[in-house]
């Protein structure tokens, strides 16, 4: 995926993201030429790739340190959109560098149920405790860059 820029933000998608992303966005093509133009707008996942474009371009990047978008111990490195046109039980987690002006968006949670061994806030929280995602933003971009599929996310 090739890094975009929003609102003075340059933008990458962390293999994990792309992955989901590709693949909500080929089901979404699909759907677009086979349901009816009033089906293919109320379809959940139509909803759902149009809620994400919005949150990373519009709601993420005015500020990624807002305090809606913090996240306590051990994740405070990270931010999370909830709600926000997202289906209530989704999260989407990312890591914003100031300095840099560099938003890295690292993965699409679901589901969201307080508790559930597998609730999107333990996984990633595993994710983080485990060393599964690097922490500087140097690796984090080599890890955007070696995933590069070439796919243009302007959809």
């Amino acid at each position: 995926m090739t890094a975009f820029n929003c609102n003075g933000w340059q933008i990458f998608f962390y293999p994990l993201f792309n992955e989901q992303w590709v693949e909500l966005r080929n089901r979404v093509r699909i759907l677009k030429n086979d349901l009816p133009k009033q089906e293919f707008i109320q379809h959940p996942d139509a909803k759902l790739l149009k809620a994400l474009n919005i949150g990373i371009k519009e709601k993420i990047t005015q500020d990624p340190f807002t305090s809606y978008f913090v996240l306590q111990k051990p994740l405070q490195k990270y931010g999370r959109l909830k709600k926000m046109g997202l289906t209530e039980r989704y999260r989407l987690f990312f890591r914003a560098f100031r300095e840099q002006k560099i938003i890295i968006i690292l993965w699409l949670g679901y589901p969201r149920k307080e508790g559930d061994k597998k609730d999107c806030y333990q996984f990633f929280t595993k994710k983080v405790e485990n060393g599964e995602l690097p922490d500087s933003i140097n690796d984090l971009r080599a890890e955007c860059e070696l995933d590069d599929s070439g796919d243009n996310n302007e959809d």
